[in-house]
């Protein structure tokens, strides 16, 4: 029962995503993972393998089930509550990289190999600078459990304490949706990768999974630093609801002001900027906890 509440949730959270993604479409703006899908059929692809091909978007989509598990829309309103929550987050989330790089290789076209070697580049340029924006709200809390670490703000939400960290989760979270300015590995000059590729069923899967990475990835900022399901008046789970979806507009909002990045670019950006800010923000925090600030 557990499980279908999971993944019911994360039903209608993509498709919530996706809904207020298109609204704030303008023309001429790339659209990424928010693209229409390439035909109501699956495609026929002659060099394509049986088996990668489609196991990119089940993979996809059993990530973000599985990362789904851990997010507290209340004290009790959790699938499991894992003392390591964060970091098993952050892994199985990441099936999702791990799909797109199956499905490109997979779908055998010189556009969708192209998406697998950019959505692995950037893997490697948001995991350590999300890592690090993580740290902080993991020092305050003294624990990895997402419920905790909400409980832990019952008095003050972590981002007035830790800012930056909140600003750098912001930057890698977008990373980590593939949304703008971060759209690579679903650039228009790759034909969209391997949504370019995709129809049927596996398109499908695809706008749950890339729909649902979005949700997910805005719901852990809400437990992360804003207080999750704590709040005046409402229940829980609306806070929760409230606050996800209002990170997720301005995660999108600020995003689309930025023109998109290219790989290189990216790179560059996570090593120059993103990793010192992520360092700071961690000597910061370990200040205020010596001086006892924030600390439940």
């Amino acid at each position: 029962m557990d499980a279908l509440a999971v993944l019911l949730t994360l039903i209608a959270g993509a498709v919530l995503t996706f809904g207020l993604e298109r609204l704030g479409q303008r023309g001429g703006q790339e659209l990424g993972p928010a693209r229409p899908s390439a035909s109501r059929e699956p495609l026929d692809l002659p060099n394509a393998d049986r088996w990668l091909l489609p196991a990119g978007p089940i993979t996809a989509l059993g990530g973000t089930a599985l990362a789904m598990a851990v997010i507290p829309f209340g004290p009790d309103l959790i699938g499991r509550d894992l003392g390591i929550g964060v970091f098993y987050f952050i892994v199985v989330v990441d099936f999702v990289v791990l799909g797109i790089a199956l499905a490109g290789w997979g779908a055998n076209t010189a556009d969708t190999v192209d998406a697998c070697y950019r959505i692995i580049a950037q893997l490697v340029a948001y995991v350590v600078p999300l890592g690090l924006a993580l740290v902080g709200t993991i020092m305050m809390a003294r624990s990895l459990s997402t419920v905790r670490i909400v409980e832990a703000q019952a008095g003050l939400w972590f981002v007035v304490l830790q800012p930056l960290g909140f600003a750098l989760y912001v930057v890698t979270g977008l990373m980590q949706s593939y949304r703008a300015p971060f759209l690579e590995p679903f650039a228009d000059r790759i034909g969209g990768g391997v949504l370019g590729v995709a129809g049927g069923w596996p398109a499908l899967i695809w706008r749950l999974a890339l729909g649902g990475v979005l949700f997910l990835v805005s719901a852990m900022g809400a437990v992360l630093f804003l207080g999750g399901w704590h709040g005046p008046v409402l229940p829980g789970w609306a806070w929760m609801l409230v606050k996800t979806f209002g990170l997720m507009a301005l995660m999108l909002c600020l995003g689309r002001r930025v023109r998109p990045c290219s790989t290189a670019e990216m790179l560059a950006l996570s090593w120059k900027v993103l990793i010192p800010v992520g360092l700071v923000n961690v000597l910061v925090v370990g200040g205020l906890i010596l001086l006892g600030v924030g600390v439940s």
